[in-house]
């Protein structure tokens, strides 16, 4: 198939969305599927499927129904011959699905790691018209669209992430702490991901605020970009805590910045099946984090992790306060962590999941001639 992952994120964003798509998208070129990237201009999104050599679209998104644009992919569809869009946002499933309707023949998957469709007209509309099929990460999402009641159980499918079981065993603490300028000797507790409101990076701050009080010498990584960088900053600054945080910016080579924290956080509002979560259990790590979207499907029992109430400051202070006071339990849940990662969550298994489903709707969309409808 020629498949097409369209991502309207802005210019300077990565974050777990495109994670996914670049790992789907090399996943499946790998069983001979043709991968086509269609982003905005310039975006790192784009940037990165150039550098892995998919074939890319750079346009100028703006609004959901511009004309231009909607053209454009059209002719870009027929050009290529497209038989899949598999598009990141709304904006992308009402562009790429109006092309579409244009040119007659590509199926359009929306694929949602956070519960991004709402219950009114509009995402209606949209999902009956223009859409053959939803891709979610975990149930929790699932179930939340099914409870609208106008969306069939067969069209929404669960695909857990995956991700790269197969990662170096040991990395030198030294050679991460002289690379990253980080003190060696104390605790380090980590928080990966975009700086931005979801991910509520002011509660990880009170929380270390907390946890330095009976740990003074520990330090706080904070790894991932975003428009909430000056903010965080000054927070930390605010609390007094500034001298113990570490704003590294957006890494590529995580994995060594994971293993070289001793616990690390999730503090987000809301998530789907987290990416960071899944890698940090595969690098052998103790996660605490609040029990949002698909967490649960993670941290299953305190033996693989520790899940907390949402925005519990006080529980999840308590939580990492007893991790740091016993080496022996971080080091137990850190192997059942990876163990059980390694086991259900590969990279392969989550593409198996993904070109099954895109065959089988195209088999339908074959048969019947027409798109499938969401419409229960």
């Amino acid at each position: 198939m020629n498949i097409l992952f369209m991502n309207s994120v802005a210019k300077d964003s990565w974050g777990g969305g495109e994670k996914w798509m670049l790992t789907t998208a090399s996943g499946l070129r790998k069983r001979q599927h043709q991968i086509h990237f269609c982003g905005r201009t310039n975006s790192l999104f784009l940037k990165r499927g150039a550098e892995n050599q998919f074939q890319t679209l750079p346009l100028d998104i703006k609004g959901d129904f511009s004309l231009p644009t909607i053209i454009k992919l059209a002719g870009y569809y027929k050009e290529h011959t497209i038989a899949a869009v598999i598009a990141n946002f709304n904006k992308d499933v009402r562009l790429g699905g109006l092309a579409g309707k244009i040119s007659g023949h590509p199926l359009l998957v929306a694929r949602n790691g956070l519960p991004i469709l709402h219950d009114n007209l509009r995402y209606r509309l949209t999902y009956r018209w223009l859409v053959n099929g939803i891709i979610t990460n975990t149930s929790v999402i699932k179930n939340q669209y099914l409870s609208y009641g106008w969306l069939n159980n067969d069209f929404i499918r669960v695909v857990p992430n995956g991700i790269d079981v197969h990662i170096p065993g040991n990395f030198d603490r030294e050679e991460t702490a002289q690379k990253y300028d980080l003190p060696l000797g104390c605790p380090v507790i980590g928080i990966f991901g975009r700086l931005v409101k979801q991910k509520q990076h002011a509660i990880f701050l009170e929380v270390a605020k907390n946890i330095l009080e009976q740990w003074p010498d520990t330090i706080f990584v904070i790894v991932g970009e975003g428009p909430l960088r000056e903010q965080i900053q000054k927070y930390a600054f605010e609390l007094g805590i500034l001298d113990n945080v570490y704003l590294l910016g957006l890494q590529e080579k995580v994995m060594e910045l994971y293993a070289f924290c001793d616990i690390i956080l999730l503090t987000s509002e809301d998530e789907g099946l987290p990416n960071v979560v899944m890698e940090s259990m595969l690098a052998g790590k103790p996660v605490v984090a609040f029990n949002v979207g698909g967490v649960k499907d993670l941290i299953q029992s305190d033996k693989t992790g520790i899940a907390v109430p949402p925005n519990d400051i006080y529980l999840m202070t308590q939580k990492i306060n007893e991790l740091l006071l016993s080496p022996t339990t971080r080091e137990a849940i850190g192997r059942e962590a990876q163990k059980y990662i390694t086991e259900n969550f590969s990279v392969g298994k989550m593409i198996d999941r993904v070109e099954e489903y895109l065959l089988s709707l195209q088999k339908q969309h074959s048969t019947n001639g027409q798109h499938q409808t969401g419409n229960s």
